[in-house]
Order: C-alpha cells, then sequence, then structure tokens
C-alpha cells in the first residue's frame, strides 16, 4: 500500500488564525469608543477575549502540528506533543521549545508589545510597552478570565468580584482595572490588550519556530486591535457608521442635505 502525503505548511496556520479573529476584531470595530457608561456595548468586551483567546488556542495546536509534521515526527508523536488543555502563551513557548531549542535566543530578543496600562483608583488609562516576559506573564492572567467567562463565574459586561485563579497562581484580576468594592472590569482597554499580547506572543513565538525551519511567515492578514480611536477603522474599509458619516459629509460637501439630516429637521 503506497502511503499518502499531504502537503502541509506553516504560512496556512497563520491564514486561519486570521481568519479565526476575523469576528473579534468586527467587534472591536463596533464599540463607539466614547466616555461613560457604554450601554449594551458593554457585552462587546467579554466577546472579544473570549473569541481572541479561542482563536490562540486553535492557532498554537495547529501551528505546533504542522510545526512538528515537517520536522518529520509521526502522527502519533505529534498527538501526543500537542495534546493540551487551553494552551496560554507560557506553554506555546515551553512546547515549542521541548522541540525547537534554537527559539529561546529569537523569543530573547523579541520587541516589546504596546498594550493600555492597568489604570488605578480614578487615574486615566496610558499606553505601555511591555516585555515579551511580561507579556506571558499577563496572557495567564486573560486565561483566568477566560476560565470565569466559561464557568458562569462572573458575566464580564460589569465591574464584578472576580474569583481567584483556577488554575496556576494567576489571578484574573490582576489584569483587569479595579472598581470599589473589590469589583473588578474588563473594558475595551483590556479587552484590546489582551488581543494584543495573544497576537504578538503568537507571532513572537511562531517566528521563532518558522526560523528554525528556514521558513519566513507573513502577518499581514492579522487584524491590528489599535489601541486609539483614530487607528479603529477595519482594515477592509470603514465600519457602517463611518461609512454612513463619510457619505453625509460627501453629501454637505456637494451642496446637499442627507436625508437623515432632513429626518431630523
Amino acid at each position: 500500500m503506497v502511503g499518502m502525503s499531504f502537503p502541509v505548511a506553516l504560512q496556512d496556520s497563520v491564514h486561519r488564525f486570521a481568519r479565526s479573529l476575523e469576528v473579534p476584531r468586527r467587534l472591536a470595530s463596533l464599540h463607539p469608543r466614547t466616555a461613560g457608561n457604554a450601554g449594551n456595548y458593554s457585552a462587546l468586551p467579554p466577546a472579544i477575549v473570549l473569541g481572541v483567546i479561542s482563536a490562540f488556542e486553535g492557532f498554537v495546536e495547529d501551528f505546533l502540528a504542522t510545526a512538528l509534521h515537517q520536522r518529520g515526527y509521526g502522527l502519533g508523536q505529534i498527538a501526543k506533543r500537542v495534546s493540551m488543555n487551553n494552551p496560554t502563551l507560557a506553554d506555546f513557548r515551553r512546547r515549542a521549545a521541548a522541540d525547537f531549542p534554537d527559539t529561546a535566543k529569537w523569543i530573547s530578543a523579541a520587541p516589546g508589545v504596546q498594550v493600555w496600562n492597568r489604570p488605578t483608583g480614578s487615574s486615566r488609562p496610558e499606553i505601555e510597552t511591555i516585555s515579551f516576559d511580561e507579556a506571558e506573564r499577563r496572557a495567564d492572567g486573560w486565561m483566568q478570565v477566560r476560565h470565569c467567562l466559561t464557568h458562569g463565574l462572573v458575566s464580564g459586561w460589569r465591574a464584578e468580584v472576580w474569583p481567584g485563579p483556577l488554575r496556576g497562581t494567576t489571578s484574573a484580576s490582576s489584569v483587569l482595572r479595579p472598581r470599589p468594592g473589590g469589583r473588578h472590569a474588563i473594558g475595551l482597554i483590556g479587552a484590546i490588550s489582551c488581543a494584543r499580547i495573544h497576537l504578538h506572543g503568537a507571532r513572537v513565538v511562531a517566528d521563532a519556530v518558522a526560523a528554525e525551519l528556514d521558513t519566513t511567515l507573513v502577518w499581514d492578514r492579522l487584524p491590528e486591535f489599535p489601541l486609539d480611536k483614530e487607528g479603529a477603522v477595519s482594515p477592509r474599509g470603514p465600519v457602517p457608521a463611518q461609512r454612513a458619516a463619510a457619505t453625509r459629509a460627501r453629501q454637505k460637501d456637494a451642496g446637499g442635505r442627507s436625508t437623515s439630516d432632513t429626518g431630523r429637521s
């Protein structure tokens, strides 16, 4: 019997990762990013967190399986090595280092990633740059957020009391914004930071593995999850509200009146 061989490429794993992030990216673009109570938009941050971490978990398993196949491992060996339960960024780094030991030198030279800090009290959030090691630590905290959400321990759309870690020692509250009464909240800036940490971590580790396999990965399909409102326009075009605003502006520039303006007058 002749064995069958199927071509597999690391780049395909990256493309699938990008596809799985389309919904979280679109959810983030729906948020008005205005000050004050966000109303029902407050349900977007926990949905973004769940979508991003689910996409990350799938990418870790898919990418490692593909990389091990290219290294010549058999199906049984691959299945044993990629069998993971809710892999974190730290798990991804450790599993990669086990079979691709030179990844450590690439990861140690990785640049930092910009995220929102964790403001306390009445202080305003600020952008900060964190190292890969710090990103790995915070990713552990976001995994605890995921556990709390999926097990129904919190709803995530408002400030709540979050329980201690279900696994490990890092608590969910370590990455959330503190509120009065021992409560903590995700907020849009938390969800954006969660996304940026996982996308950055996935890229750093995957690029290190690819370097050992003499392969270069292209990440241009991945969404960016911009930190500020100005950069929040969809990479595939403005969201509907922005398109409508642009249309009204063009109509006014042409001396006309938009139907929405007429309806309000």
